[in-house]
């Protein structure tokens, strides 16, 4: 063999191998598209299969309903599970125990359309792998317990009529009991809490406000509403959220935060990384 059959030989072997990952890649969201093809519309949660593997099948609110029929919808010894998801979000606790149940499982999780709020709070962050297809989109809007119990009001009972001293312990037992929910979810999974509320100080700092609450629209609107999503990188490297598989690359290339307005117009805002580390968030 000659020299030069000896460089082209070695030329094509190290092209093969870099291009494994992208092989790899490819794979992947060729399995996912044909897992998500699976789902039939039947309701708010249902069962498929793929090849083996057990497929379920979840649209719409997250809601104590959706968890009791995954709870029956799920085999006594169960396959290894690929979710597929379709929701806005719902409650904190019926997500949790969502992401409890498939996790003693282990499971691939494929957004087709969104995941925000508790989807992504709890279980995006749950699964093995996570698949954004074509069109889909993840959002983490904050958390139903903030760091603390004053913050708790200010956010979801500032606009309630003065709150008697009964009123205020019920909802510092439910403030607690939430937190100590999310901070045991958090220990299990490894991620960093900073993903529930790192971007409302980005927000302010990207937009030029003192703090969120300070910033008006174009016409003067408050914000009604603040929805976020980091890089790809940065839910890997800050966040502790590994193994995302995107299909389109360069829509998770930047962290953007979409704002709502109390009339109901939209903003999207880029957020730099210089904006993102710049302090702890609250």
């Amino acid at each position: 063999m000659t020299f030069r059959h000896c460089i082209f030989g070695f030329w094509v072997a190290l092209v093969g191998v870099l291009s494994l990952p992208a092989l790899a890649l490819d794979g992947a969201l060729f399995e996912a598209r044909q897992i998500a093809k699976s789902c039939k519309d039947g309701g708010s949660v249902s069962l498929a299969s793929f090849k083996g593997r057990d497929v379920l099948c979840l649209s719409g609110e997250i809601d104590s309903v959706m968890a009791q029929a995954v709870t029956r919808h799920l085999r006594p010894a169960p396959r290894h599970i690929a979710v597929v998801v379709d929701s806005a979000g719902g409650s904190v606790a019926s997500a949790i125990n969502i992401a409890d149940r498939v996790s003693a499982h282990g499971f691939d999780l494929i957004v087709t359309g969104k995941c925000y709020s508790s989807c992504a709070n709890y279980l995006f962050v749950a699964a093995n792998r996570k698949v954004l297809l074509e069109g889909a989109d993840i959002g983490w809007h904050g958390s139903t317990a903030p760091r603390s119990f004053d913050r708790y009001i200010d956010i979801f009972f500032a606009k309630e009529k003065p709150l008697g001293a009964r009123a205020r312990e019920k909802l510092r037992k439910r403030y607690e009991a939430l937190k100590r929910a999310q901070e045991d979810f958090i220990e299990r999974y490894k991620i960093s809490e900073e993903i529930y509320f790192a971007h409302w100080n980005a927000y302010a700092c990207a937009t030029g406000a003192r703090t969120w609450r300070n910033y008006r629209g174009a016409q003067g609107q408050h914000v009604f509403s603040v929805r976020w999503r980091p890089s790809l990188s940065n839910m890997k490297n800050r966040f502790g959220i590994a193994n995302v598989v995107v299909a389109v690359a360069d829509d998770y290339a930047d962290n953007f935060v979409s704002v709502t307005l109390d009339d109901g117009a939209r903003e999207l805002v880029n957020i730099s990384d210089r904006c993102l580390f710049k302090s702890r968030p609250r």
